[in-house]
């Protein structure tokens, strides 16, 4: 009985939709499978123990996660929100929306993709293969931080026209969602940015290694 509530839980495990992923298993794998090779040598040298090291910081891919939930709360929020005040005030600029939306949401996705093909291509160039999944990340928060600045003010617009009975001045609304998503983003992410920037600089930090 035991057994079958552990196995059971293994599989509930393996339907999480964004770390099951086929790729990034393949990425994870070619990520443990160059470590150990590493970890194989008798003596590493001083670059070789830095590449350890920002393996590891690869391999903590949590950054993957929360951005992809977000961006994809986002998206899929404003189109709701969207359609729901299109059908309420008959607003053309939210129809609008949601195509822009709908655009940059297969866009982000197609790069993301592709970027992650690209990633696995480098096993054998581990140099490239850093800065490889270093411009992943870098993609992904660029990504997620634009659809931000671009679409959670006209969320918060679109929302408050629908919950409110006094409808603010649109472009003023924009402005104001704008200065929170802004300061938002700000508070919530700006240590993201400077782990990228410190991942950047032990990368280029690689070439007086050797």
């Amino acid at each position: 009985m035991q057994d079958n509530c552990i196995k059971y839980t293994l599989m509930a495990d393996d339907m999480t939709p964004y770390i099951r992923e086929n790729k990034s298993q393949k990425i994870q794998d070619i990520v443990t499978e160059t470590e150990n090779a590493f970890q194989h040598e008798g003596n590493i040298t001083l670059g070789e123990s830095k590449r350890i090291e920002l393996i590891r910081k690869m391999k903590q891919d949590t950054d993957k996660r929360e951005y992809m939930m977000m961006f994809n709360a986002l998206m899929i929020g404003l189109t709701i929100i969207s359609t729901a005040h299109f059908v309420v005030f008959g607003s053309i600029f939210a129809l609008v929306s949601i195509l822009l939306c709908l655009v940059y949401f297969v866009y982000i996705r197609k790069r993301l993709t592709t970027a992650t093909l690209n990633l696995t291509e480098h096993k054998n160039n581990f140099d490239r293969y850093l800065w490889e999944g270093f411009y992943l990340k870098e993609m992904r928060y660029s990504a997620v931080k634009l659809a931000y600045f671009i679409f959670f003010p006209l969320l918060l617009v679109f929302t408050t026209d629908l919950i409110s009975d006094e409808r603010i001045t649109f472009w003023l609304g924009i402005l104001i969602a704008a200065a929170i998503s802004s300061i938002g983003w700000l508070i919530f992410f700006s240590d993201d940015k400077n782990v990228l920037e410190s991942i950047e600089s032990e990368l280029k930090s690689l070439e007086f290694l050797g």
